[in-house]
């Protein structure tokens, strides 16, 4: 009897083990074809975009990614590689067999070697080791293979926007042709190779850049995705607004970023930036007004003053550089941005677009304590403002228009602009359904500035929507992080603080009480029975 329980209870045992390791098993090959994480951060930041897994879906090859990293790295070194290992692991689920992970230790004989020849340069980093500081060498770098192009990560820096940068590697890789863009310049402007080497550098990335100067005769040519219109500092002539007007009418996107009123800070001086592009612009639904916004949220900025034989320098709050934190949350260029910082910007009017019929969307507005300044202006630093020059809200900084728009040069017949422009075969009157973009301010994208806040992220995002390549803007949106404070009264700024210092304490004396009078009460009720 004995002998046959054992018997029963031992099969029953084996059973329920071979029953839980072919779950187990299961579990497993099914986990190899699907892929599911739970993100509850704000931005799913832990987990793949849509437009990830749409490159990773879209492989036509084998995608080979080398990770060439140090076993044992020293915190936060260590963190890194386990991160980038989750986020691979999640690239591989999405791939549909076409990713192959090599996880490589350069410390592996011969291994070393083949990092460098890869571009990958050895590190040196501080580590605890033995209770005491020791310098280590070790390898933090990635290498993507696709046919036979290659992409090299060699320093992992942190994870900071590293969605970013592998799709964007990736998207490189797996595509051949880039668009192209093209600055309009002049003999007489600035030059965006000096002025905009940050902006030029990211969007290298993804495009083919150059410059056109029409003045020299040069023709926009076929093929254009986008063409920017940055800084002006001239009169257009007539055949630079035909060339212009004929590339929208042809379906090109455009990208209007001017200084409309000319400031010149050291002199504290400005003037309306005479360009005659008023009718130009309002053919196509454009109306910049003849001002500069003011905003209580703003940045600062350093002032020396003389005082004597000393020099001071004072941070002030200069009102002329707006902070935006309020953007269209409908549009995908702006809906993730935090803040973007302008300098001596100008207010649109949408007036115009309506009896076009053009699509009007405000992207980028100004705060709640926003006021407008005109000619004379002044623009000294220490000028003194009043609450009632802050009166306006939700001013209009940034546009974007789409639509069928109406040529400039429609209601002029051959003859007349033959004779402005020179011989012309043909002159198209109406655009395919397009898209343009206006921002009254030329240097929110310049080197001194771009690096403010979300300024390189609103531009890059910009030439994507223009470009329609829209696939990246989601994800070098979502990894951003500064959280700017909104302006408040002072009467909640108070509330706020003794409630921080008082409430939370008021609140556990409070569930004290309630708990002692109740167990005074069950006390007493048991005290009866």
């Amino acid at each position: 009897m004995g002998k046959q329980k054992f018997l029963k209870y031992g099969i029953g045992s084996a059973g329920t083990f071979v029953l839980i390791v072919a779950i187990l098993l299961l579990l497993n090959l099914i986990s190899i074809n699907l892929f599911a994480r739970l993100d509850l951060t704000e931005g799913k930041v832990f987990s793949l975009s849509k437009a990830s897994k749409d490159v990773m879906r879209n492989l036509n090859d084998r995608l080979i990614i080398k990770m060439y990293f140090t076993k044992d790295l020293p915190p936060p070194y260590n963190s890194y590689a386990r991160y980038l290992k989750d986020q691979l692991e999640e690239y591989q689920a999405y791939a549909k067999g076409n990713l192959k992970l090599e996880m490589i230790d350069p410390n592996e004989e011969g291994k070393e070697l083949e990092a460098q020849r890869y571009g990958i340069p050895p590190l040196q980093v501080n580590a605890m080791e033995n209770d005491k500081i020791e310098i280590k060498k070790v390898y933090m770098g990635l290498v993507l293979l696709f046919e036979d192009r290659k992409e090299v990560i060699p320093v992992l820096q942190n994870i900071s926007g590293l969605e970013y940068e592998l799709t964007s590697a990736i998207k490189r890789l797996s595509t051949r042709l880039r668009p192209s863009i093209a600055f309009l310049v002049s003999s007489e402007g600035p030059d965006p190779d000096v002025e905009l080497s940050h902006a030029l550098d990211a969007l290298r990335q993804h495009y083919q850049l150059r410059k056109i100067n029409l003045d020299e005769g040069d023709h926009i040519p076929k093929g254009l995705a986008v063409l920017i219109i940055w800084a002006p500092q001239k009169k257009l002539s007539t055949w630079e607004k035909y060339q212009i007007d004929q590339f929208l009418m042809k379906g090109g996107k455009l990208a209007f970023l001017l200084n409309h009123i000319d400031v010149d800070i050291q002199r504290a001086m400005a003037q309306k930036q005479d360009l005659e592009m008023e009718d130009f612009l309002a053919n196509y639904g454009i109306k910049i007004n003849d001002d500069l916004v003011i905003d209580l949220q703003c940045n600062r900025i350093a002032v020396t003053q003389q005082r004597g034989a000393f020099t001071l320098q004072n941070i002030v709050n200069y009102p002329y550089f707006p902070i935006s934190t309020d953007f269209d949350e409908d549009n995908l260029m702006v809906k993730d941005l935090e803040a973007v910082s302008f300098n001596f910007v100008s207010s649109l009017d949408s007036s115009l677009t309506s009896s076009k019929g053009i699509q009007f969307d405000p992207l980028v507005r100004s705060s709640n304590h926003s006021g407008v300044k005109v000619a004379p202006f002044d623009i000294n630093p220490y000028r003194k403002f009043s609450p009632q020059d802050f009166g306006k809200s939700g001013l209009i900084l940034a546009a974007a228009l789409q639509g069928r728009f109406e040529s400039y040069f429609s209601k002029m017949d051959k003859s007349q602009l033959e004779a402005e422009v020179g011989y012309v075969e043909s002159t198209l009157t109406e655009s395919p359904p397009t898209r343009m973009v206006v921002v009254a301010d030329a240097d929110f994208i310049t080197d001194r500035n771009v690096r403010a806040n979300d300024n390189l992220t609103f531009f890059l995002n910009m030439v994507d929507w223009l470009s329609q390549d829209e696939a990246l803007i989601a994800i070098r949106s979502k990894e951003l992080t500064p959280r700017p404070l909104k302006q408040i009264s002072s009467a909640s700024r108070k509330l706020i603080k003794y409630g921080n210092t008082f409430g939370l304490p008021l609140l556990v004396i409070i569930f004290g009480v309630v708990r002692w009078q109740i167990r005074k009460q069950v006390r007493r009720k048991s005290q009866l029975l």
